[in-house]
């Protein structure tokens, strides 16, 4: 797993062995864990109005496209960071 990955999954709360310098933001309380409940609260309700048990494929992909979307917005930040963290202002 490269480093940008180990922090990306520590700081999704997604490692059993997350980095130690590393937030986990979505411990109970913190903000990510609210909003990953809300959302999750709002797919059962849309699978339960579409007439699903439990998973609805369009809904799936939309969530998942988003979320690899999102991990490639944050590898790239942590990318552009170490680029201009390291540049004289």
């Amino acid at each position: 797993m490269d480093f940008e990955e180990e922090v990306y999954y520590s700081l999704s709360g997604m490692l059993i062995d997350p980095l130690d310098d590393v937030e986990n933001l979505f411990e109970d309380g913190k903000p990510c864990e609210q909003w990953y409940s809300d959302m999750y609260d709002a797919y059962m309700r849309v699978c339960e109005r579409l007439g699903v048990q439990d998973e609805d494929d369009d809904v799936e992909i939309i969530i998942s496209s988003l979320l690899r979307i999102q991990e490639k917005i944050a590898y790239r930040m942590y990318h552009y960071g170490a680029l201009f963290g390291s540049k004289e202002k």
